[in-house]
Formats: C-alpha cells, structure tokens, sequence
C-alpha cells in the first residue's frame, strides 16, 4: 500500500451507512463486506465518468474484471455508521487499470484501504485488450497529473 493516501488526493468519494446484514457475530463490518463497498465506490466512479453499469460494463465489446482485489483493516466499523469510500485511479496501464481507495467514519478515521486491479478482456475472445480510449481518456481527464500512465 503506498503512504500517499490522504483524502485530499482523491477526486472520488462516495457516502454510505453500515446495515444490519453487513453486521458479523462481533457487531462489526464483516472483513469481506469492504469489498462490497469497494466495489460499490468503483461502479459510482464510473458512473460519474458516465459510464453506466447495465448487464454488465461493456464498451465497445470490452469488458472489465477485477484481476486483483487487497484490503488492510485499520478500525472496525459498527452498525449505523456513516461511512465516506474515497475511490482514485492511480495507474492506467495498456489493458489495466488500478483503483486506490480508502473507507472512513464520518469522525475522520480510517477503517479500511484497498487496492484493485480491473482489466479490460476482449468479450469474443477472454484475453486482455487494450483499455477502450473513451475510458482512458475519461479517467485521465479526472485524475489529472496524478495518475501514473505507466505501462502493463
């Protein structure tokens, strides 16, 4: 996980309250419900970029998988709190793309961060393609300079 992770280097946030079902025997967020979060934050990201989720995302016939999913637990969170999941591109890769993102309570504590790496698969074939150039060119537009357009 890299150091450089406070909120403000992110352009992304989206808000959320802890429900009863995501509660475990512990009274606290199940360990895998964060990746549901995280996959909410990724899905209302594009959504802003103006990419909407239908069946599936599919642009051009190319399709995005989750290659790679990283979690750290820094706090737990409870029933009833006000979460805010802060999503940013970081890197964008030839068929890749990664997604830094981070949960905090409404207090300012972080309770999770996490990584996650989508590829773009060619939806005839199953293998990598290259990003669509309206998604890349979306994403760079909104992350700006601080996206690491750094090779596959």
């Amino acid at each position: 996980m890299p150091n450089d992770r406070g909120s403000e280097l992110f352009n992304f946030k989206y808000y959320r309250e802890v429900r009863t079902y995501e509660i475990d025997i512990q009274q606290v967020v199940h360990n895998v419900v964060y990746f549901y979060y995280f996959e909410e934050a990724r899905i209302e990201y594009l959504k802003k970029l103006g990419f909407q989720l239908k069946k599936e995302i599919n642009i051009d016939g190319v399709e995005f998988v989750v290659a790679h999913n990283e979690a750290d637990y820094h706090e737990a969170a409870q029933l009833g709190d006000q979460l805010t999941i802060y999503a940013r591109i970081s890197k964008i890769g030839r068929t890749s793309f990664t997604f830094d993102l981070k949960i905090e309570r409404d207090n300012g504590i972080e309770m999770c961060s996490g990584r996650t790496t989508v590829v773009s698969i060619d939806r005839a074939s199953g293998r990598p393609t290259p990003i669509p150039t309206q998604v890349r060119k979306a994403m760079e537009a909104f992350e700006g300079a601080r996206v690491n357009a750094a090779a596959d």
